[in-house]
């Protein structure tokens, strides 16, 4: 993670006459497991993981902004089946995008609501089962590009005229379809300061 935290750091520093947003936060991920008759076990349990992003915003219109960055993600996931404890412990990089409007807000506080896409792929994963750790990395249900879609709300609030401080709400969803698939359903809450840089 400090890899990553370090990469992000370098982009921001490396940027002119820019704004970026730079955030970290929690994931809470649901596995959504539809097996070959079509049903949805529900022997799977929402864990929690680590969130880090970088992203590049820009408006486009007086009320509409698009941002577009690096994302890395924890997707984890524990369960049991007939009383025998499981875990899923996943890490994802990829690029994340959102469109939508801000609006002004009273004393000094800006809102915004987005459409989300993301593209990500696992780069490590394993599963915890009867003491011992098996490598997800040939598994086909974790391995591939993973395509997300949702939506994020925002509450921001200026520090000075470089600095603003933000709080951000984001749900995704993989939305795979058909028997035989794992959809991967994180809710992400984050932390995060924007850097406008002249």
């Amino acid at each position: 993670m400090k890899k990553f935290t370090l990469l992000f750091l370098l982009l921001a520093s490396a940027a002119s006459a820019q704004t970026w947003n730079l955030a970290a936060g929690i994931n809470t991920t649901k596995y959504v497991f539809t097996n070959a008759q079509g049903q949805n076990p529900d022997y799977m349990r929402s864990g929690a993981g680590n969130n880090l992003s970088l992203s590049y915003e820009q408006p486009f219109s007086t009320y509409f902004q698009y941002d577009a960055g690096l994302v890395y993600s924890q997707y984890n996931s524990v369960g049991d089946v007939q009383n025998i404890p499981f875990s899923y412990q996943t890490d994802f990089i990829g690029l994340n995008g959102g469109i939508g409007p801000k609006i002004d807000l009273p004393y000094g506080l800006k809102a915004s609501i987005k459409g989300r896409a993301s593209i990500q792929k696992m780069v490590n994963g394993n599963q915890f089962l009867q003491n011992q750790y098996l490598d997800l990395s040939d598994d086909p249900q974790f391995t591939g590009l993973r395509f997300f879609l949702g939506f994020s709300m925002e509450l921001e609030k200026k520090v000075n005229q470089s600095i603003s401080v933000y709080t951000q709400f984001q749900h995704l969803d993989t939305i795979q379809f058909g028997a035989s698939t794992l959809n991967f359903v994180p809710t992400t809450f984050s932390f995060g300061l924007k850097i406008q840089s002249k």
